[in-house]
């Protein structure tokens, strides 16, 4: 075996590398929301768990809750902090899961390609943040959209479907995704898909909604003055979850626009999602640090494929050809 034969064999040693030193640096960092959430997330494997919701301010969904308490789980076993475990465990899940899009994304896996998107998504940033800012929702939900898009495109619109639920179980906007069943080749399929994606997230939630008090839609946001929704809404105006239901109609609108007509190309796996993402952040009332993190993840996601497209490698061979 060759040197360069096995640098191509172990090109992700270089981009986990990468995730590991950013992830160092964000130990005992400020996390926001990070402890709240990790507290909440104790209450699954205590008495209480139906109940886990009666706190209005508590704005994750279920998988999000049972990942981290699993983790806690995991940090008291080896006699660490959680938030030790979890300033490297979400990164490098997250560079995992980018990387697994970006192999089944891209026509040319080449190793050199996955490394180069991989250690500057690292330097961006993105799966440090995912931790750092306490919403690893923000990350993964993108990427779970993502792998659904291909999976539907593929035809496989159940499965598409139940991984749009699962992003739900995230943070409920996950649901929004739904947008990418409309990549699939035929459109009775699509209804199959949407019937999956429901019963997932309803075996998510409805357990809580049943068992125990739930106030998730109890909660409010205030309309901040410094957004775009400000120039229609009053700011200091209460945004409700039925204002949301509006919100995420409107980005969904926006995404099936304009997945429906690129909808056998390439770019449409990842223009789709971030059409609804910016639509989504563009009408919110509040203006959170963490929410630019999906747009950064769908734009590097799509930078890579569209640099490594057919029609750009055929634009760059036509300039370095030799004028005849």
């Amino acid at each position: 075996m060759t040197l360069r034969s096995l640098a191509f064999r172990v090109w992700w040693v270089p981009v986990f590398a990468a995730t590991v030193v950013t992830s160092a640096l964000t130990v005992g960092a400020d996390t926001g929301d990070l402890p709240f959430f990790v507290h909440a997330a104790d209450d699954l494997f205590a008495g209480g768990w139906a109940d886990v919701y009666a706190n209005p301010d508590l704005q994750v969904g279920p998988v999000q809750l049972l990942l981290l308490a699993l983790a806690n789980s995991a940090a008291q076993a080896l006699s660490v902090s959680v938030f030790t475990l979890l300033a490297f465990a979400v990164p490098l899940a997250v560079m995992g899961l980018l990387l697994l899009v970006l192999r089944r994304l891209l026509p040319e896996r080449s190793p050199l390609i996955l490394l180069s998107a991989g250690v500057a998504a690292a330097a961006v940033g993105i799966p440090a943040y995912a931790y750092m800012d306490g919403h690893m929702a923000q990350a993964v939900v993108p990427l779970l959209w993502l792998l659904a898009g291909l999976k539907a495109r593929e035809g496989h619109t159940l499965s598409a479907g139940a991984l749009v639920g699962l992003s739900a179980g995230f943070e409920l906007w996950g649901l929004l995704g739904v947008v990418v069943l409309l990549l699939a080749p035929r459109l009775r399929a699509v209804a199959a898909g949407l019937a999956v994606l429901l019963a997932v997230a309803a075996a998510l939630f409805v357990p809580f909604l049943l068992v125990g008090e739930f106030r998730m839609f109890d909660y409010h946001w205030v309309v901040n003055g410094d957004t775009l929704l400000s120039v229609v809404v009053e700011p200091g105006t209460a945004f409700t979850w039925w204002m949301r239901l509006g919100q995420g109609g409107a980005a969904l609108a926006v995404g099936a626009a304009l997945i429906w007509p690129l909808r056998r190309t390439t770019h449409a796996l990842w223009l789709g999602p971030l059409a609804v993402v910016a639509t989504r952040v563009a009408l919110d009332p509040v203006r959170y640090p963490w929410y630019w993190l999906a747009l950064e993840t769908l734009a590097l996601v799509g930078a890579v494929e569209f640099l490594t497209s057919e029609r750009v490698r055929r634009l760059r061979e036509a300039r370095l050809s030799p004028i005849a």
